[in-house]
């Protein structure tokens, strides 16, 4: 999701599954990325490493809640725990709005980003914020970070393809019933030496991802 999304947000429908071409949607937007109407729950499982038992799993409530200036507050909850504390906060513009996506948790405390990509690696709720690219062959983005007094930035590849339901389906991707026709969208995440850092499939017309993946994790978006 770009912070200049008065671009790019309604482009999230440009999918031709033809030749896994990308095109530009020239119909009304019915959802904004990352701007869920109501509470919803996805459900994460964690990787085993060298572990010969069963990976951990954990359900998430992510409920919205409207913010100052147009924005979206998400809060990340273990659902595990009714009553308990968010896990997170994101704060992201509202559709056509502007300035940085800004994350809040216990660690690493705060975090933002102006350039659409908010990377939060390792940490267990699955908040990572990733741009809403249309066009096949990405961009680079960078993501700034601050540590002792100095500035650090990694340039991160955002891509994006089509994908058949009947293929997420196989690949163990989707938890919800999904029209066999529906157009969904895989965006992924590289960094400057090509490793994986997380992917999200989307419908193209969703305000949420319905599958996600880090090297650590794997998330369902779940009835």
């Amino acid at each position: 999701m770009r912070v200049d999304r008065n671009r790019g947000i309604c482009r999230w429908g440009a999918v031709a599954l033809a030749g896994f071409a990308l095109l530009a949607f020239a119909g009304p937007c019915p959802a904004a990325p990352y701007h869920p109407e109501a509470a919803l729950s996805v459900q994460s499982e964690y990787s085993a490493f060298k572990s010969a038992g069963r990976p951990h799993t954990q359900v998430w409530r992510i409920v919205p809640e409207s913010g100052p200036s147009g924005r979206t507050l998400l809060r990340f909850f273990p659902e595990a725990a009714p009553g308990a504390a968010a896990l997170c906060e994101i704060s992201i513009p509202g559709p056509g709005g502007s300035g940085a996506i800004e994350w809040t948790g216990a660690s690493p405390g705060q975090q933002k980003s102006g350039a659409g990509l908010l990377l939060l690696a390792g940490f267990p709720a699955p908040c990572d914020v990733l741009p809403a690219v249309t066009a096949e062959g990405g961009a680079t983005y960078p993501e700034t970070v601050e540590a002792g007094g100095r500035v650090f930035v990694r340039n991160y590849r955002v891509s994006a393809a089509a994908m058949a339901v009947a293929e997420a389906r196989a690949m163990g991707y989707l938890r919800t019933e999904l029209a066999a026709g529906a157009l969904l969208i895989m965006v992924s995440v590289t960094d400057e030496a090509g490793r994986p850092m997380v992917k999200q499939l989307w419908s193209a017309d969703g305000a949420w991802w319905l599958f996600e993946e880090t090297p650590v994790r794997r998330s369902w978006l779940i009835p």
